[in-house]
């Protein structure tokens, strides 16, 4: 209701001289301004909302150039010079500081302010204004005798309406720093304000009602402003200068509360003691593993109620010496603890010291995690790896970590020469690639996976042994590692190659039977194929080797035939493939021979075929059909053409008379 009466006369004395109420609507603004800055000013090292210190120096500017607008005012015997124009711009440059202060403040609500700089700012830019308006005279025009506003001014008030709602909209999202009374004043002077300028984009002279409509409101924004800040600020002050700290101490206990929730879900035990090694602090799985209730743990002596008694006075003692700094932390420790019911658990404990300002101690937080159920089962590990009759090892950034007694049996070394060696050392350089291969695959693979293969290792006297391996990954201390265990297999190697020769040897003649033949020369064919590299087949059968079984036996035909593998054998190179492949058909494969290699062979193999005869004084002559097929660079041909071929060359021969 007073706020309506003083409205109300206010309004009256524009009907006596409109000049008498431009003065009041001013004087008051100015004040108000001036009483902002006061309050800010002197509350500046109490409050932690900086937000108000901003305000209270932005009004400070805002009253001085709202002053020199009042003096410039039509009817005002300080500046006769000045005409509308210049008061009309000295307004709509207070509008802007006002505006753009109200805009810019919302940024210190919880960001330092640097005062002195913000001083300097704002006297920079009010003395550029008030030096361009009035002195320098190029302040953009405002008003023009004759045609009214100008472009210049409305579009500046629809600027200034803009970063006024812009900072109300900011305001509201940072409403939980602010007292919810001083909020409410501050938007309802920004509302207010808004509709000021409104008014005073659409007014033609100063006896216009727009025009004292705007100044009604401008001063009603204004006095909200003052209840804002400095009625509220004076009467409720807690509220008002310690709003963020009120709100940080509803947040600090909301952090505590998180804090406990969060040591209540961590799986280690957490326990604090004082200097006198009471527990100031325990978590739920410290009161899982002691068994006891957060009330007979706390202020508890915690070497006296639950560490067992073996280890008690030697920690007792430590810990005294600890306090006093007589003697170093040790950060990592294994440590028993006593539970209620007597039973001990072994932890792995992490200590940290609690110190107070001075670097003096004040009492140790540790966080121990339960490792029994581990150390129990790393025990049994270690007596089954001990004594286990398979070769075991685990193996770590490249290296032995750990050998058993069975491994070192095997390869006749001891446990010193091998823990830090590199594992693929032992193994024959053919097989180090296809071992590495699946030791790259069984560290990437999940822990349980088994991967099996057998590989060739050098013992330290030099003897090669065959193993059969087992690996999968593990951890160990805490990192990846790789657990092997392998088994002698070489005896079963052994028996496999002698049933392997067996199945590819021909008894009579030493020579490789007709599968051994086409399974290696088949081999060998393909890789010539791949390296673009020729190859010859040469076929061959003993002439009359009925004749020679009609007349002279069976036993003497064997005979003819061992010595033709014979000599076989003598002439063509130890990588050449020669088989019996059938009866008294012979076959060699020859890789990466050429024609004239091939002319020379058949010369040599007869000029053998000649001595033997000389020497052998036999009642027949061993001869032989020749047929001769050959690859050509850069072409494939499959290993059955190239019989086929051979064959029917030989036997072209034959009816040649060759």
């Amino acid at each position: 209701m007073i706020g309506i009466a003083a409205l109300t006369g206010i309004y009256l004395t524009s009907l006596y001289s409109f000049l008498l109420f431009h003065i009041l609507i001013e004087l008051l603004s100015i004040i108000v301004c001036f009483s902002i800055f006061i309050v800010a000013w002197n509350s500046r090292n109490y409050t932690d909302n900086n937000y108000f210190t901003f305000l209270g120096i932005a009004y400070l500017y805002v009253g001085i150039v709202e002053l020199m607008h009042t003096l410039a005012f039509d009817g005002m015997p300080f500046f006769n010079d000045f005409n509308t124009n210049v008061q009309t711009q000295l307004w709509i440059a207070a509008r802007y500081i006002q505006s753009f202060s109200l805009l810019i403040a919302v940024v210190f609500v919880h960001r330092k302010l640097k005062i002195r700089l913000t001083l300097l700012g704002f006297s920079l830019a009010a003395g550029l204004i008030l030096l361009s308006v009035l002195l320098w005279h190029n302040f953009p025009a405002a008003y023009i005798p004759g045609q009214g506003l100008t472009l210049f001014k409305i579009s500046s008030e629809f600027i200034i309406c803009t970063a006024l709602m812009l900072a109300g909209g900011l305001l509201w999202r940072r409403r939980n720093y602010f007292n919810r009374a001083v909020l409410f004043y501050i938007l309802l002077s920004i509302v207010f304000d808004i509709v000021a300028e409104s008014s005073f984009m659409l007014y033609r002279d100063s006896t216009n009602l727009f025009y004292m409509l705007g100044h009604l409101f401008y001063i009603v924004s204004f006095f909200l402003i003052y209840r804002a800040i400095t009625v509220t600020g004076l009467q409720q002050p807690y509220d008002f200068l310690f709003r963020n700290l009120a709100n940080s101490r509803d947040l600090l206990q909301k952090e505590r509360d998180k804090l406990e929730n969060l040591l209540d879900l961590e799986e280690s035990m957490l326990v604090a003691l004082d200097s006198n090694a009471k527990v100031t602090l325990i978590n739920r799985k410290g009161r899982e593993i002691l068994g006891a209730s957060e009330q007979d743990i706390l202020g508890k002596p915690w070497f006296d109620m639950f560490t067992p008694e073996k280890i008690r006075q030697t920690a007792s003692e430590g810990y005294t010496k600890l306090i006093n700094g007589q003697e170093e932390l040790i950060k990592y420790m294994n440590r028993p603890v006593l539970t209620v019911t007597g039973q001990e658990r072994l932890l792995y404990w992490h200590t940290a010291l609690i110190k107070d300002k001075t670097g003096k101690i004040e009492g140790s937080f540790s966080s121990g995690q339960d490792i029994t159920e581990r150390k129990q089962a790393e025990e049994l590990f270690k007596a089954i790896f001990s004594m286990s009759p398979i070769g075991m090892y685990i193996a770590q950034d490249n290296s032995f970590r750990l050998v058993n007694p069975q491994f070192l049996t095997y390869i006749d070394y001891s446990e010193n020469e091998l823990i830090g060696t590199e594992p693929l050392s032992l193994v024959v350089p053919e097989d180090k690639a296809f071992v590495r291969l699946n030791a790259i695959k069984s560290l990437k693979s999940p822990k349980g996976q088994l991967y099996t293969y057998d590989y060739r290792v050098k013992t330290r006297s030099g003897k090669l042994m065959w193993f059969l391996e087992s690996l999968t990954s593990i951890l160990y201390d805490g990192r990846k590692a790789a657990l092997g265990s392998i088994i002698d297999i070489s005896e079963r190697k052994q028996t496999e190659e002698i049933f392997k020769s067996l199945s590819l040897m021909d008894d009579l003649t030493g020579l490789y039977n007709r599968r051994g033949f086409l399974t290696l020369a088949d081999k060998q064919l393909k890789l010539s194929n791949r390296m673009n590299r020729g190859v010859t087949v040469l076929f061959a059968d003993v002439n009359k080797m009925k004749a020679i079984n009609d007349t002279l036996g069976h036993p003497e035909g064997d005979l003819a035939l061992i010595n033709t593998a014979r000599i076989l054998k003598e002439t063509f190179r130890e990588s050449d493939i020669v088989g019996r492949i059938h009866g008294d058909e012979f076959a060699v494969f020859m890789a990466g021979s050429d024609p004239d290699y091939s002319d020379d062979i058949v010369q040599r193999l007869d000029n053998k075929l000649k001595e033997y005869n000389a020497s052998a004084k036999k009642p027949y002559v061993l001869s032989l059909s020749i047929g001769i097929s050959a690859s050509e660079e850069g072409k494939p041909y499959n290993l059955s053409d190239l019989l086929d071929m051979a064959d029917q060359f030989m036997y072209k021969k034959k009816r040649e008379g060759h």
